[in-house]
């Protein structure tokens, strides 16, 4: 069996670049073959119909500098570089937000199993850069939770710390850049997005982004909703969240039994120590948000806008931008830890608001855990169509005949494919790997077929990627 858990210690690289103000360093972790790839995404039940490993994957620890409050700290990251890619193609670069997480070793660069989608991320050929965030990976802070700021600032100054090793790890960006991540990765995605169109432009361009299942609208939705039950799903978020903003802000509280209950505000900062498990924290919290929150406060809140909770809910609310880059949301309808309506309200606000390229795919009613699988493969596969490949030439050549499709064709309306040879025989796919259709002959026809994604998988001769809009 495959040894997914060795660390090529053998190999650990250790390298510093300096630049005019920040340092960075990068420690080789893991390395998986295109084999291994291929096994790891059966494990994620991602089918071979619908995903081929192309290149073998090292993984590194980055350790970098970004800003935080009024210093600069040392922060970490993973970094995934694919193996094996011509000399002369420089690659695209996808930044993975991650979701939620207690314990500081289970952030990316740690190589838990969120983070070995790096891997899998990667093998098509992208550079894959994996934040750990403030407080969490080799940074003893405490973390901000859902904070944009640190979110996207983390993401940035990786960026720069990964461009900066490439001239050490033999790679080099080609000018594409993608952004996505689930839950709370979903919000931090959003922010990073934000950040970089609004000043990081000309130097990391959009191109294009996959926010998926997050709390974009903290104050007016996903706060609100939260208490309107009885109960929450995970109620150690709560926690999380007024500690964590408060030892960035300073203002939501003095003392936290200004906010919880007793014992929970005597005994919960303990439990927020980088070591303790959401599960321990939400096993040990009421069940009842009544027998957690002081008496009153959620209708002080609600009806103080300047109340120091709303402010900086306020300031962490993502959604109002207006995208200039493609950006495609994800979500399902049962999700009982981040409400969809967080993503019907930011399309709304976007699309209102002058926004020409932002959509949004309702996975159905899934809770937040069945949704995770289907929304960062769905968001994955989609940003790859807006990629192009390095490729001598757009073409392969079939016996004597020549198949004229570029790679991962978008299509839209009722467009016909030509371009197959007559004998290859040819099946359409749909994202869960299911065939809808199959023939043979020089047309593949999707006029019938609803939006999404779409594999033409011809006998003998692989897999073509289509993305069909209407």
């Amino acid at each position: 069996m495959t040894n997914f858990s060795k660390l090529s210690l053998s190999s650990v690289i250790f390298l510093t670049t300096l630049t005019s103000i920040f340092a960075q360093t990068a420690e080789q972790i893991d390395s998986y073959t295109s084999s291994e790839i291929s096994y790891l995404a059966s494990v994620f039940g991602i089918t071979s119909n619908v995903y081929t490993a192309e290149y073998g994957v090292d993984a590194f620890r980055v350790t970098y500098e970004m800003p935080y409050l009024d210093s600069t700290i040392t922060v970490s990251g993973a970094l995934f570089v694919p193996q094996g890619v011509d000399e002369a193609c420089s690659l695209p670069v996808l930044t993975y937000m991650h979701g939620t997480i207690f314990i500081r070793t289970d952030a990316p660069s740690f190589l838990p199993l969120e983070g070995r989608l790096g891997f899998l991320m990667a093998s098509p050929g992208f550079i894959v850069l994996m934040p750990d965030y403030v407080g969490l990976g080799t940074s003893d802070l405490m973390h901000p939770y859902v904070h944009a700021q640190s979110e996207a600032d983390a993401g940035v100054y990786l960026l720069q710390a990964a461009e900066t090793l490439g001239a050490e790890l033999g790679y080099s960006f080609n000018g594409e850049f993608f952004s996505s991540g689930y839950s709370q990765g979903g919000h931090a995605a959003m922010a990073f997005s934000r950040e970089l169109e609004a000043n990081w432009s000309e130097t990391y361009p959009l191109t294009a982004s996959a926010p998926l299942s997050g709390p974009y609208d903290i104050s007016g939705t996903q706060f609100i909703q939260t208490f309107e039950s009885p109960s929450y799903s995970n109620p150690a978020y709560l926690a999380y969240n007024i500690i964590g903003w408060n030892s960035y802000y300073g203002t939501l509280y003095e003392d936290l039994s200004e906010i919880f209950q007793e014992p929970y505000a005597s005994e919960l900062p303990a439990m927020f120590d980088g070591e303790t498990s959401g599960n321990v924290i939400n096993a040990y919290l009421p069940f009842l948000l009544d027998d957690l929150v002081q008496p009153g406060l959620i209708d002080e809140v609600i009806s103080n806008p300047d109340h120091p909770f709303n402010i900086a809910a306020q300031n962490n609310n993502v959604y109002e931008w207006v995208p200039q880059s493609h950006l495609k949301m994800y979500y399902c309808t049962a999700d009982e830890q981040v409400f969809y309506e967080n993503t019907i309200v930011a399309e709304t606000w976007m699309n209102e608001n002058g926004a020409l390229n932002v959509s949004t795919s309702n996975g159905g009613p899934l809770s937040h855990g069945d949704c995770a699988g289907q929304a960062i493969f769905g968001g994955m596969l989609w940003m790859q169509d807006f990629s192009v490949e390095c490729e001598p030439e757009n073409v392969e050549e079939m016996n004597d005949e020549v198949w004229t499709i570029a790679p991962n064709p978008i299509v839209k309306g009722n467009t016909t494919i030509i371009g197959l040879p007559s004998n290859v025989s040819w099946h359409i796919i749909d994202i869960t790997g299911r065939t809808i259709s199959s023939g043979a002959g020089i047309e593949v026809n999707f006029s019938e077929y609803s939006e999404g994604i779409y594999f033409i998988k011809t006998d003998g001769w692989g897999t073509k990627r289509v993305l069909v809009h209407p």
